[in-house]
């Protein structure tokens, strides 16, 4: 018994530790880079809006971008040959907005293409990549642009947080899901370069150097920071001012979003092994321990009985305790961080499991998973 607490006591503790680290981590670029730019520096900011079938938001999120404190910006909406009133809601916006293209893409459906064709147009020193659901405050593009005066900057990727959020489980575990991974891979604690492809600014010349942006990823950011981290681009995460997004609706959305996000990632891991880069396999194989720990377990303790479920049952409630201690700062639960993290963390494990078992099998090997898009919330 004693044992027992013990263990739950120094899960805690290290959970604490680690988290406590992401954070102060995060916060410390966050600082370098707002302490250390110039608010003369004035360059043109491309920012480039991909979309398909967003008539509910794009009116919106172009709006928002307009209503920027900083001027000097250009915006280029790509639609990827919408079927419905997206790309004619756009572009009745040009009429009112000198500043904004809309075009019609001619390549392959998805959104790496849509910036590769963007990126033809584009002008600006800077380029922000937002999605069509996104919302920004006045002061956004202006903070994080003066920062690239910094000459030691050429990539920022921002902090986010839901404008749909609800007190419904498929919100909740999604404000779980990416609490845990700003504390604990935004950070750099564990893994360098990953970032979510919604609220990223690159300078222009080092954007370049990655396009084109591989057209059959599923994953453009990931397929973007496999190659900054091949070229040691040192990325900065910044926690404010923050990008606002929409969380999926329902289940079968957000299954199939992880599901794309988590085949794409696999598939990527391939493409760089076949480039030569072992160090993919090990990572790979790594999450297959991983993934396959509870079976492995299972088979071990029948066939030796050596108390493997011990071990894995223990490397579980770490996680669980992780994933509870990163959430208990949430901007959404506010003082019911405690309860909505103890009872939801566990539902979001075994979520997460599944869609990562299974995309783990058929990740490398199936065509069958193709781009999805979500359901948008009107706004």
């Amino acid at each position: 018994m004693l044992f027992t607490v013990s263990f739950y006591i120094l899960n805690i503790l290290i959970s604490l530790i680690i988290v406590l680290f992401g954070k102060y981590k995060n916060e410390k670029r966050t600082n370098y880079l707002h302490e250390n730019r110039d608010p003369e520096y004035n360059p043109l900011v491309t920012v480039i809006i991909p979309t398909y079938n967003e008539e509910d938001v794009i009116e919106n999120t172009i709006k928002t971008v307009e209503k920027s404190s900083y001027k000097n910006i250009e915006i280029i909406v790509v639609d990827d040959n919408s079927k419905d009133n997206t790309f004619k809601i756009a572009k009745s916006l040009e009429k009112i907005y000198p500043n904004l293209k809309v075009i019609q893409k001619k390549g392959k459906k998805g959104k790496p293409q849509s910036i590769n064709e963007a990126m033809e147009f584009a002008k600006g020193e800077i380029i922000l990549l937002i999605d069509a659901d996104a919302r920004i405050p006045e002061n956004y593009i202006s903070s994080h642009i003066f920062c690239f005066s910094n000459n030691n900057v050429n990539m920022i990727f921002t902090n986010f947080e839901p404008y749909n959020f609800k007190f419904k489980p498929v919100y909740i575990i999604q404000e779980l899901y990416f609490n845990f991974v700003k504390a604990i891979f935004y950070s750099n604690i564990f893994v360098k370069m990953i970032f979510m492809g919604n609220g990223v600014f690159f300078r222009r010349t080092l954007l370049e150097k990655i396009l084109p942006i591989d057209p059959d990823t599923l994953v453009d950011d990931f397929s973007m920071a496999t190659k900054l981290s091949k070229m040691k681009v040192k990325e900065y995460y910044s926690t404010y001012p923050f990008i606002k997004i929409q969380y999926a609706t329902n289940f079968k959305d957000l299954w199939n979003q992880h599901k794309r996000w988590y085949v794409g990632g696999f598939r990527e891991m391939f493409k760089r092994l076949k480039e030569g880069n072992i160090a993919f396999l090990f990572y790979y194989l790594l999450v297959g321990l991983i993934v396959f720990l509870p079976i492995i377990s299972i088979v071990l303790d029948i066939l030796f009985k050596i108390g493997m479920l011990k071990i894995t049952a223990g490397f579980i409630i770490a996680v669980y305790i992780l994933m509870w201690v990163s959430s208990l700062d949430s901007r959404q639960f506010g003082i019911f961080s405690f309860p909505y993290s103890f009872l939801f963390v566990p539902l979001l494990i075994v979520f997460e499991y599944l869609v990562l078992l299974l995309s783990y099998i058929i990740g490398p090997f199936s065509k069958a998973v193709e781009w999805y898009k979500v359901k948008r919330v009107k706004g």
